[in-house]
């Protein structure tokens, strides 16, 4: 063989090992597994913010769309404290690096502890997480105003959307037979669509009997929830109860709350206790 056909053959089998080398080097970039992780691990928020996210990240675009399954846990209630926009996983389409989970806070008027929301995320597969969990802390912005006169908050357990509502009311009639509300005159409300509701009995107001409304506006579950109430004397008096789904559009009475100046008791010469108010059913809406 002469010198130029032995280099023609050398110059192939190096262009041919070229390409191979190519190739090989763009399957494997392309069976990587790309890294999931979470921007932020950690956020204390306002309970005003409005809204929070949480972000994961991609370290390399996706070749094919992903999906990452998450859990929620924490002392902050789904559907009273915050509410989140999607029920179970969040999507990074093919080519995408990005996925972001939003949480709506709400508002509320209650006096409470700080509250965390706990994201544990697990890949369904196609993708590798670094990082798996993320905690986002609610500071708390309201202020107690149990020194004007008696301040009820109203909250719930977790579970699917529903709408509860608290009022005070006086004058208030009952039938004793039938153990229900006839008529009553409303005095505060808290009628917010979502979140936590709180009414105030002002030391201003006139003395008399008083009673809470715990109304039960929408929802199709069971409702587990709890009055607590604080005043001129009184610390964290609660009570606890439930509505049945059964029971949507209807109202629960508690009382009468006697009210002397910025004195409140259950009756006239008996001391503040949520657990012994009586309570009484009202079939019916309660508007302002």
């Amino acid at each position: 063989m002469n010198k130029t056909a032995l280099l023609l053959v050398y110059l192939f089998i190096a262009a041919t090992s070229a390409m191979i080398f190519a190739s090989c080097k763009k399957d494997s970039n392309s069976s990587h597994t790309p890294s999931a992780s979470i921007k932020d691990t950690s956020q204390t928020v306002n309970e005003a913010v409005g809204t929070v996210n949480v972000i994961v990240n991609l370290d390399q675009a996706a070749s094919q769309a992903l999906k990452l399954n998450f859990a929620l846990t924490g002392t902050a209630v789904l559907n009273g404290d915050y509410e989140v926009d999607s029920a179970s996983s969040i999507s990074i389409p093919s080519g995408g690096t990005t996925a972001t989970l939003k949480f709506t806070i709400f508002d509320d008027a209650i006096v409470e502890t700080d509250k965390t929301i706990h994201v544990k995320f697990s890949s369904t597969g196609g993708v590798n997480l670094s990082k798996t969990d993320a905690t986002i802390t609610i500071h708390d912005n309201d202020v107690s105003q149990a020194a004007i006169g008696l301040q009820t908050d109203l909250s719930w357990d977790a579970g699917t959307l529903v709408d509860l509502d608290l009022f005070v009311a006086n004058n208030v009639v009952i039938d004793t037979v039938a153990h229900t509300v006839t008529s009553f005159n409303l005095v505060d409300s808290s009628e917010h669509d979502k979140g936590f509701e709180s009414v105030l009995i002002k030391n201003t107001k006139p003395d008399g009997d008083y009673y809470l409304i715990a109304y039960y506006r929408s929802g199709t579950r069971n409702v587990n929830f709890t009055l607590n109430s604080n005043g001129p004397g009184i610390s964290n008096a609660t009570t606890d109860d439930s509505f049945p789904v059964s029971d949507v559009g209807a109202a629960y009475f508690y009382g009468p709350i006697h009210k002397l100046g910025s004195t409140y008791t259950k009756l006239s010469g008996s001391s503040f206790n949520m657990g012994t108010l009586k309570r009484y059913v009202y079939q019916g809406k309660i508007k302002r």
